[in-house]
């Protein structure tokens, strides 16, 4: 039974790439083997080459659900359940279903079914449907304490589970439907862009893997491309990167992330401020305000104003309303929020302080542009940083983070690549 929907809205992505790596996790993982077989009616055995993928697919799928239990934020992970979902890994759809399915037969993982499946049960008596959630997976008590006898006690799993650098670095997704929190993955084409985007990636990655870091573990990056089914689609919609081990230092909060030291340095968090309105302005050739504060118009708080460009951005048509949670989040976090700032005031405000954003809903702009342009922008400093100056940093979608011996250099190399891709001279936040 699911107590916490939300531990499963957080859950971690399984990219399979973290394969037993010590000799109890090897010895851990023979056991594992041992307890799923005696488990199984089979008439026959398992042929060579099947039986040596069986053995590697269960090592990896132990690998991520014990990573995935140790995260803070909640002890589940996720895979999507259809084959095109599996197109970029070394573990097929078929192999990874039928291996999940003996590994909870044994009593080894629990696994809550995703979308298109019976709802979740939550609470005593009560279920619900949550669209776009994929299948989630959670090893029981049974594995954790199994795991324990071989020493590989939680704190540790990824000492003998260590991620590798992903062989594939590019992810395609299709446009997302109503309903859906994500579109479907889908088989990425190899053009020449697509293998120059794969250069590029596989060239940070293996460079920033020869740093050290504390507080965080790097396992590579993969770029995440979105509306791949789109006629004009040539790798140049969304396009973000991503920590190839689910959230990794990512999804930390940016408290947490402060700690992190790369080759025992201390580091700054560079954030471009209003990253997609600042774009915005480029895009329509507007200059932008003359004030400290791009979200501060006229009696509005800026976390009001934040959130309505939030919620809107991805989105053509402005919500008359704010969406569910919204007003609570404000009244927690704002303390200047009052209740007349409904999400239909703070659009006629925007409107008279941007008049471009009028035009939104005409299709000629969209977030997935946006978040191209700005994931260049990052990706261009990166590959500067490293290319001329042998400088690592690590991106957190709008933000890079840097060593503080670095910050200066840094900063200017990004102001010209955002002024490169937008013709604005931007404002930069360090954290």
């Amino acid at each position: 039974m699911i107590e916490d929907i939300e531990d499963i809205r957080n859950a971690r992505y399984m990219s399979l790439y973290s394969p037993p790596t010590t000799e109890q996790a090897k010895n851990f993982t023979i056991v594992v083997i041992e307890t799923i077989k005696a488990t199984e009616q089979r008439q026959r055995k398992r042929k060579a080459n099947d039986e040596r993928a069986f053995q590697e697919t269960t090592g990896r799928i132990i690998g991520d659900l014990l990573i995935g239990y140790e995260q803070e934020v909640n002890q589940w992970s996720y895979h999507e359940m259809y084959p095109a979902a599996f197109s970029d890994l070394s573990v097929g759809y078929k192999l990874f279903r039928s291996t999940v399915e003996t590994l909870t037969n044994a009593r080894l993982v629990v696994v809550a079914k995703g979308r298109n499946h019976k709802p979740f049960e939550y609470k005593e008596g009560m279920s619900t449907f949550y669209a776009g959630l994929a299948t989630r997976f959670q090893p029981t008590s049974t594995l954790i304490d199994l795991a324990n006898v071989y020493d590989i006690s939680k704190g540790s799993y990824q000492d003998h589970f260590v991620t590798q650098l992903p062989r594939k670095v590019i992810e395609v997704r299709q446009s997302k439907k109503e309903g859906e929190g994500s579109g479907r993955k889908m088989k990425p084409k190899q053009t020449k862009r697509y293998l120059e985007i794969e250069e590029q990636l596989k060239t940070i990655n293996e460079f920033t893997s020869k740093f050290t870091f504390e507080d965080m573990r790097f396992s590579g990056f993969r770029r995440l491309f979105n509306e791949g089914d789109r006629v004009d689609f040539d790798y140049n919609h969304g396009g973000r990167l991503y920590h190839a081990d689910g959230q990794g230092y990512i999804g930390m909060p940016k408290e947490k992330r402060s700690q992190i030291k790369i080759n025992g340095e201390s580091v700054v968090e560079i954030d471009i401020n209003a990253s997609y309105l600042t774009i915005m302005h480029g895009l329509k050739q507007q200059p932008l305000p003359n004030r400290a504060d791009i979200y501060a118009i006229g009696d509005l708080p800026r976390e009001v104003v934040k959130k309505w460009f939030a919620i809107s951005f991805g989105v053509k048509k402005f919500h008359r309303q704010w969406l569910q949670g919204n007003v609570k989040d404000l009244k927690e976090n704002c303390p200047d929020y009052r209740t007349w700032m409904t999400a239909k005031v703070v659009e006629q405000a925007v409107l008279e302080y941007f008049p471009f954003m009028v035009d939104w809903s005409s299709g000629d702009i969209s977030w997935s542009n946006l978040m191209f342009i700005e994931s260049e922008i990052i990706i261009g400093t990166i590959l500067e940083l490293i290319n001329d100056h042998n400088i690592p940093s690590l991106p957190v979608h709008d933000c890079i983070i840097v060593r503080k011996s670095d910050q200066e250099l840094a900063m200017r190399i990004l102001s010209e690549q955002f002024y490169k891709q937008t013709g604005l001279v931007l404002k930069l936040k360090v954290n």
